[in-house]
């Protein structure tokens, strides 16, 4: 799974609103341009997310965006299904025809186990926990993330 560009863009933009955690509507081009994010792409983004019930909108003078799911409540696997859809490591986990192999396969076995373990992090981050503190860090340490051993890259050649 990657993470869409899409996605990556409404997580920056409900952290900003979590920050700002007022009852005022935030407009949409302040949020696009700290942010550095196309507001014409944002605007897509941000409408998703109200019909997800996570932000409000409000139009006209003084309109804007207000985040009115609670960041300490609000995974990153919800706002990232809303604007990508469901998760799937690869094609076969959607449908079990996709391949001839699939009611066998040992390797499908084992992408469902990552996938679990993909949503399992996702759902133990909170909008909250990348709400940067006063000096910039979040307030909850991250996950590590473990990367292939030190001089090594991928796996090799195949052959």
């Amino acid at each position: 799974m990657i993470l869409s560009r899409s996605a990556d863009y409404a997580l920056r933009a409900l952290i900003y609103l979590a920050q700002a955690s007022g009852e005022q509507p935030v407009p949409l081009e302040r949020i696009a341009s700290e942010q550095r994010i196309p507001a014409a792409l944002l605007s897509k983004i941000l409408q998703a997310l109200v019909k997800a019930e996570v932000l409000r909108s409000h139009r006209g003078y003084g309109g804007g965006f207000v985040l009115v799911a609670d960041p300490a409540a609000l995974t990153i696997d919800v706002v990232i299904q809303a604007i990508d859809g469901p998760f799937t490591v690869f094609e076969c986990m959607e449908d079990e025809h996709f391949c001839h192999l699939c009611s066998s396969c040992k390797l499908r076995t084992k992408l469902f186990e990552l996938q679990a373990a993909m949503i399992g992090v996702l759902r133990g981050v909170t909008i909250a926990d990348c709400v940067p503190d006063a000096t910039g860090a979040p307030r909850r340490p991250l996950p590590t993330v473990v990367g292939p051993e030190p001089g090594r890259r991928g796996l090799g050649p195949i052959g």
